[in-house]
């Protein structure tokens, strides 16, 4: 690219910090690095910055209290498995294209005997209300909801999915994993009848590491990390003061500007669509048409294999990606892993294989958008151009279009 420019299209994985938070946090480590737990004279200036950070996000979502934690994962595990720790052995219901941080949540939960059971979900993505309705039932001791997809962008019918639990299994705890919505789309306690939310710094301009769980008034947990009796016992551990100051400044950021980050990155994602369809007619937008996450653009593209296009792409200077992170890093030595997400709303593995990720936030230009699209499609076209001959079929299993 000329003069070796670089577009940054996988802010669903991490989001670069902001300058402003970069610099709050160099300034904590200096200023406020005594213990917070100290009683002599520099732990007072530590807890306080610590308070005030807690204050301030906990005042973002209208919650009762708030957990620092190292990030979503650790937040959506102290939300799932510390709740179900409290409670007799039951059900804890998730869905099958759940993010990994709330499926891996099983393991554990067996060791407190509930059993874990993974719903069907929609071609969108999603967990119909009808389905968890069924599911549920008296012996539901928790509900981990995803409210913005992480790899499909689409929205849960989280109104609908709460009044389910409340009326059918009222002493559930209902656990939201917030981590792709906080900053970009409204959220609080006073709208959303639910127990805890998990957050994390990293996806909204803030420092990597660091995140936290909110909970409402009446949530009951157990902590599964004591150590030494911190966040209110909660969750044991020096504080990261900081993670919580950075968290903070990045998150009145994007809280001030999310309705106009909201319709730059929902243009910037329409934009890059309407080019590859444009040039491809048979590319194919997955998840939600209308309930969807603006910063999101799920693309499948037939013909032409997404770990090939991303290699393709990133050595021209376009970053993307082929699904979460979280999935972890590719072995080389090592069959790659099938997408559990894909899977669940019935891709087959070839179709899975075509699927990339793009994800904007509001540093990404107009015009890196149209760059990024051009040298898209222009490599998706050459792939294709070299691939094998497409099946038969007029109209494969698991097709999405829209």
């Amino acid at each position: 690219m000329p003069g070796n420019r670089r577009i940054y299209l996988d802010n669903a994985a991490t989001t670069p910090p902001l300058p402003a938070v970069v610099a709050a946090m160099a300034n904590a480590q200096t200023a406020w690095f005594g213990n917070p737990s100290s009683l002599h004279a520099y732990g007072p200036p530590a807890r306080k910055a610590l308070d005030d950070a807690r204050d301030f996000l906990r005042g973002t979502l209208g919650a009762a209290r708030l957990v620092f934690t190292s990030g979503g994962s650790e937040a959506d595990y102290l939300g799932i498995i510390g709740s179900a720790a409290v409670r007799a052995p039951g059900r804890v219901l998730m869905a099958r294209s759940d993010h990994p941080a709330l499926l891996q949540c099983a393991t554990l939960l067996g060791r407190y005997r509930h059993h874990t059971t993974a719903l069907p979900v929609t071609e969108h993505g999603d967990l119909a209300p009808e389905t968890l309705f069924d599911a549920l039932g008296p012996d539901v001791r928790a509900v981990a909801l995803l409210h913005g997809h992480n790899e499909l962008g689409t929205l849960c019918q989280l109104h609908e999915l709460v009044e389910l639990v409340r009326r059918v299994a009222p002493e559930a705890h209902i656990h939201v994993d917030l981590v792709q919505t906080y900053g970009k789309l409204p959220f609080d306690f006073d709208t959303f009848d639910v127990d805890s939310v998990a957050v994390s710094g990293h996806k909204f301009h803030g420092p990597r590491g660091a995140g936290f769980l909110a909970l409402s008034s009446t949530a009951e947990l157990a902590p599964l990390q004591l150590a030494g009796g911190q966040e209110e016992g909660l969750r044991g551990g020096t504080e990261n003061v900081a993670g919580a100051v950075g968290l903070a400044v990045a998150a009145e950021h994007v809280l001030s500007h999310h309705a106009r980050t909201a319709t730059h990155t929902r243009e910037l994602a329409a934009l890059v669509f309407a080019q590859v369809q444009q040039a491809m007619p048979d590319a194919q937008r997955l998840g939600h048409a209308e309930r969807a996450l603006p910063h999101i653009l799920s693309l499948r593209i037939p013909g032409a294999n997404g770990h090939s296009l991303l290699l393709r792409c990133d050595a021209r200077g376009v970053a993307f990606s082929t699904g979460s992170a979280c999935h972890g890093a590719p072995d080389a030595t090592k069959k790659a892993p099938s997408n559990h997400v894909l899977a669940a709303i019935g891709l087959d593995q070839q179709q899975a294989r075509e699927v990339v990720r793009l994800s904007f936030s509001e540093l990404v230009t107009r015009d890196d958008a149209e760059l990024a699209a051009d040298i898209l499609i222009e490599e998706a076209l050459r792939l294709r151009a070299s691939a094998p001959p497409a099946r038969s079929s007029t109209e494969p299993q698991g097709s999405r279009s829209r």
